[in-house]
């Protein structure tokens, strides 16, 4: 009898494990929820999202025009749009680094300079002064973040680094540097947090890298935490904003990182053809409102299929290439399954009901329209 109870023990036992072994490394897939597009040739970035009138912010490329900053309604409709880079009254003369939406709905630019205020019709409302230390000069815009400092509202502080672009180009070292700077108006304080130097792949880091280092980050206003990683990294920090604690980090194995399991990780360890650098690298964290994670990141291209790929399209690179960009889902503190394919195209932002905005890409076919799609995460 005890060995009929030990016998139906163990497949009771082995069904949990295969039960919980199929949950875990369930694989994690896109489905699509809805679609629109946008009747324009030339190409367009969305950026940010003002969900109380359902706004998305973004560009239009006008190629050596320059861009046009653009509002447009949740159908893809062109609301308002226009050149703010310039010399007129309502314009700016420097690079327009960072575009975003406040909580209020007024739309912040912050340029290599100064931190400017629009209202909702690009008329500009204000200026103030906000000097980095990094002179960065970007050619199209990237996404303002910011958060309430000391959880007040309308106590504002931004990040001057876009995420995923490297400021630390010119250092002499910047080893010694922070990853992220932050600026505060109301108090006009500039404080750095997340030494480069407490990274956990720190000693293996070579300075040759400086021009493709940079910090990769997202911010959970409501929790206020940072998560932070780089673009050469096997890591996410969880920073708390307040304390600026580390409390928790999280290992990640990426399906395709060969140089972070180098001994030194340097330019050296990088496939790359001339300037052009092939290797693999994190693009963008997204954090779900249950507070799960999801790294986007691009693997790696041979320099020979580059060549290929660059003899088809003069203007080719693999970080621009949807097929070479996977995702890492992270829930629990822990990743769950491995790689997982973007469908259709790239990911332009996560929007507040936890689902994804996908830039619809057909390779097949020159669109004289701009397609995307709203994904949920299965």
């Amino acid at each position: 009898m005890i060995r009929i109870l030990s016998k139906g023990l163990k497949i009771l036992l082995l069904a949990i494990f295969l039960l919980f072994g199929n949950v875990v490394n369930a694989q994690t897939t896109f489905s699509k929820i809805a679609e629109f597009k946008i009747d324009l040739l030339n190409p367009i970035q969305l950026i940010d999202y003002y969900p109380a009138k359902e706004l998305f912010l973004g560009y239009i490329s006008q190629g050596s025009k320059g861009n046009k900053i653009t509002l447009f309604s949740k159908t893809g409709k062109v609301l308002v749009s226009e050149f703010l880079q310039g010399e007129g009254p309502n314009q700016i003369v420097e690079s327009i680094n960072q575009i975003g939406f406040s909580e209020e709905g007024t739309i912040w630019i912050h340029s290599s300079q100064n931190l400017y205020v629009y209202d909702q019709n690009l008329r500009k409302l204000k200026k103030m002064p906000f000097n980095s230390q990094y002179n960065v000069t970007l050619y199209s815009p990237k996404k303002l973040n910011f958060f309430y400092e000391a959880g007040v509202k309308g106590d504002y502080s931004f990040i001057s680094q876009p995420s995923g672009h490297s400021t630390f180009f010119g250092f002499s070292d910047f080893l010694k540097e922070n990853l992220i700077e932050i600026f505060n108006p109301k108090s006009n304080s500039l404080y750095k947090m997340a030494p480069v130097s407490e990274r956990s792949n720190f000693s293996k880091l070579d300075p040759s890298i400086e021009s493709i280092y940079s910090p990769v980050y997202s911010l959970d206003k409501s929790r206020r935490k940072l998560y932070l990683t780089t673009t050469l990294d096997d890591e996410i920090s969880i920073i708390d904003l307040k304390s600026q604690d580390v409390p928790r980090s999280i290992k990640v194995d990426h399906g395709d990182f060969s140089v972070l399991k180098s001994s030194k990780i340097s330019l050296s360890n990088i496939p790359s053809t001339g300037p052009i650098t092939l290797g693999a690298k994190n693009k963008n964290i997204y954090v779900l409102s249950d507070g799960s994670i999801v790294l986007e990141y691009i693997k790696a291209i041979s320099p020979g299929v580059y060549e290929q790929k660059l003899a088809e399209d003069k203007n080719y690179h693999h970080y621009g290439d949807p097929n070479y960009h996977r995702l890492i889902f992270i829930e629990g503190g822990r990743q769950i399954g491995g790689d997982i394919e973007i469908p259709y195209g790239e990911i332009s932002m996560l929007l507040p009901d936890d689902t994804f905005l996908i830039k619809l890409l057909n390779p097949a076919e020159e669109e004289d329209f701009t397609r995307y799609g709203i994904f949920e995460l299965r």
